[in-house]
């Protein structure tokens, strides 16, 4: 098995072995501006189809998600309704006290008809994971720079992977702290 790491963008459509190309991000931003807004998030999905020329197969799908708030909640119920009264009971639920007036994390994807694109958020953390993959070649440049727009970064790093068929992937670096991408 092989890897060749490179270092340049090229069009590979129509390339012999092609069948897509994906970008893997992880970025860290200064702020949550952006990764707690599910509006924000759901623009940055929908615009990044029309700017890297991606057909819509569906609008955007977006959801903010409490922890597993409900289901944390049944559990502990649960627990004592045995009559369970243990010290983890109460720190469980001193957790779900505190987690039911914080934000959490948002999830986003967008089903293209050449494949997809996909975001989930840790807004405590003040950070992201985006992934977007298409069978049809696109400007990874392009497509990392308008998802970044949309937030207060700070640094990222992630993959540009050229997807293949008897062949080497190609994959390149991206990472904000090189200079690695624009």
């Amino acid at each position: 098995m092989s890897i060749e790491v490179v270092n340049t963008v090229q069009d590979l459509t129509g390339t012999e072995g092609f069948v897509g190309r994906h970008i893997l991000l992880d970025v860290q931003t200064s702020t949550p501006r952006g990764i707690s807004e599910t509006a924000a998030v759901y623009h940055m999905l929908e615009g990044l189809s029309m700017a890297i020329d991606m057909t819509l197969v569906y609008p955007p799908l977006v959801a903010r998600f409490p922890f597993a708030g409900n289901e944390l909640s049944r559990f502990v119920e649960s627990l004592k309704a045995e009559g369970i009264q243990a010290n983890a009971v109460g720190t469980m639920e001193q957790l779900l006290a505190k987690r039911q007036n914080e934000e959490a994390g948002i999830s986003g994807v967008t089903v293209w008809l050449e494949s997809h694109a996909a975001i989930h958020t840790w807004t405590e953390e003040n950070f992201f994971s985006f992934d977007a993959y298409s069978c049809k070649d696109f400007d990874p440049e392009k497509a990392v720079d308008y998802v970044l727009q949309f937030f207060d970064v700070q640094s990222y790093n992630g993959l540009d992977i050229v997807r293949t068929i008897d062949a080497p992937q190609q994959v390149r670096v991206l990472d904000s702290r090189r200079n690695e991408v624009a």
